[in-house]
């Protein structure tokens, strides 16, 4: 990046009140140059406290405003300052696009308005966007929400993403929830709060998530958790829910967007498919060539390091190959958007890409694609192969009382859950976990792109899950996982083929002993195995309490706390070709 001016003194302002159409005040605290000369505004809209501590890597509205814009920050409908009730995703376009307008007009600002933030601040620019409002000129969502609702963000192959969404409930929306629904009967408020931090104890150390059938947690929960997160559990893919989630990009927006992602995010799929539809909509010259930024972060995680993992300082939000933070990064861009300095980013790649491993930044003119694509063919005695092999199948026993536990992954799960890359160990000695290995491999292999698992099984139940993880294993033995993914064997239809969700299949039990093919996606990834590493499958039929437990009767753990123990059958060979594939570069 080429330098930027002097910085200016700046001024805070707090409570600055916005009347959206139907009358609610929408509160925001803003930042801006003390001199008053108008600029450009960058608007950001939270449901998680608009004075919240935000990591300054990734954005610091003091410096950005300094630099020469105003930096509004809004709490959303019914959170904090602002009046009015919070239904989420629900008022998020119109108050959006409000707020857009307002902004535009403010006597500091100079009619031009960006929007940035990470996660729900992230779809609060979609859904404004969406709208088209005057002023609107650019975007800049980080580890977006608002897309892929039926590839995990809230189910995944078919299963419930219980840790992330129960997790979101409790920690991030309901504590505040609880303090405005109570505000008028203080000793009422504090008897609730107190319940509140009784079940945050349950959701940090993982009782919680144990509950049978998980709708009896419905005693303990709050208002919100009981509108709006808890009978999601109960329901299923494609839901009206689901729908209102897509919605909020499912169209591109003729606007320069650059967008910021993690391979362990929970919502890296949504990252990169809406940088792929801006990509493909600035061909048509409507818009300008995205940008891309994906290090190996997790969603609260842009360190590069995790409890068992250190990518290094270089991995970090905060340097970047010697770039600079996140936020002089999303400055300069939108310098060069909003202000016509494309000097400013001179030296930064469209792409900028972490591949681990090999534990270092590749910078590309757009996203690539692998050069080609591989397949290892699970073995009967636990190998990893380039073709089928004979035939044969590996039996395993699933006890939903006894669920394998989630070690790391691209998960947020608040409490004793760490999300990232994690070791594997524990989990692979489990007699429930079967392990496929390659041969140590001669030569670098960079896994990149798309990874999906193809396989077939056979279950003694009429309803199972089935876990697929892809692992690194060290000379020394140490297995860390990659990447994962799931599929429930009624589902199976709705992510034939790709692993990837496809309406308009019903789900349908399967005939216990029968042999069926599945499909899973494990999302992306990045990793360059060195010289004597290995590549590892796992597969089992839990990851608690990452997703729902399948209870094995037909039943959702949201109802039943019957359960019975499944006989699981991994069948490989010519007549079943079980086997990873994955993008080569």
């Amino acid at each position: 990046m080429t330098p930027r001016t002097a910085l200016k003194p700046v001024l805070i302002e707090q409570d600055v009140e916005t009347q959206m159409p139907d009358g609610t005040i929408l509160r925001s605290t803003v930042y801006r140059p003390a001199d008053g000369d108008p600029c450009p505004v960058l608007l950001t809209r939270t449901p998680y406290g608009r004075d919240l501590s935000v990591n300054s890597a990734y954005f610091n509205p003091v410096t950005v405003a300094a630099a020469g814009y105003v930096v509004i920050m809004q709490d959303c409908r019914g959170r904090f300052g602002s009046d009015g009730d919070f239904e989420p995703s629900a008022n998020e376009a119109s108050d959006g696009a409000a707020t857009v307008e307002w902004a535009a007009r403010l006597p500091y600002s100079n009619g031009a308005v960006g929007m940035w933030g990470r996660s729900y601040f992230a779809e609060t620019q979609w859904r404004a966007a969406a709208l088209a409002p005057n002023g609107l000129a650019a975007l800049s969502p980080g580890i977006s929400a608002g897309a892929n609702a039926n590839n995990g963000s809230l189910y995944r192959g078919g299963a419930y993403e219980l840790g992330s969404r129960f997790s979101w409930g409790h920690a991030s929306i309901s504590a505040n929830e609880l303090l405005r629904e109570f505000a008028g009967d203080p000793e009422l408020q504090g008897k609730e709060f107190q319940t509140w931090l009784d079940l945050d104890r349950s959701f940090s150390d993982g009782s919680a998530f144990g509950a049978l059938p998980l709708r009896e947690l419905s005693a303990r929960l709050g208002t919100f958790m009981n509108r709006h997160v808890l009978p999601s559990a109960g329901e299923s893919p494609g839901n009206s829910f689901t729908r209102l989630w897509d919605e909020a990009s499912i169209t591109s927006v003729s606007l320069p967007t650059l967008h910021i992602g993690g391979w362990f995010d929970i919502f890296c799929p949504s990252t990169l498919s809406q940088y792929a539809m801006q990509l493909e909509h600035s061909r048509t010259g409507a818009a300008p060539a995205p940008r891309l930024i994906v290090g190996p972060w997790a969603h609260t995680n842009f360190s590069g390091s995790y409890p068992e993992v250190n990518f290094g300082l270089n991995a970090a939000g905060g340097m970047m190959n010697g770039l600079g933070d996140l936020s002089g990064l999303q400055t300069a861009w939108f310098d060069a958007v909003l202000k016509d300095e494309p000097e400013r980013l001179r030296n930064v790649p469209a792409v900028l890409l972490y591949f681990m491993g090999e534990n270092q930044w590749r910078g590309f003119d757009e996203l690539p694609s692998p050069r080609s694509h591989r397949s290892w063919f699970l073995g009967a005695d636990g190998s990893l192969r380039d073709t089928p092999g004979s035939g044969g199948s590996v039996e395993y026993d699933y006890d939903p009382l006894d669920p394998v536990p989630t070690a790391g992954g691209a998960t947020m799960i608040h409490g004793a859950v760490p999300a990232g890359p994690a070791h594997q160990q524990a989990v692979e000695a489990r007699d429930d976990v079967l392990t496929f290995t390659t041969a140590p491999f001669d030569a670098p292999v960079t896994i990149f792109g798309e990874v999906s698992a193809t396989f077939f099984a056979a279950s003694s139940a009429v309803d199972t899950d089935f876990v697929v993880r892809l692992c690194r294993v060290t000379p020394d033995g140490t297995s860390l996982g990659l990447a994962d993914g799931i599929i429930r064997a009624s589902w199976r239809d709705s992510y034939g083929g790709t692993g990837l969700w496809e309406p308009g299949h019903e789900p349908s039990p399967i005939e216990p002993g029968r042999p069926y093919e599945y499909t899973v996606s494990l999302w992306q990834t990045a990793y360059t195995f060195a010289p004597g590493e290995r590549l590892r499958v796992q597969i089992t039929s839990s990851c608690h309490p990452r997703w729902d437990r399948n209870l094995n009767t037909g039943k959702l753990a949201f109802d039943s706390a019957e359960t019975i123990v499944a006989r699981q059958s991994i069948l490989f060979g010519e007549g079943h070709p079980s086997r990873l594939t994955a993008g080569i570069l």
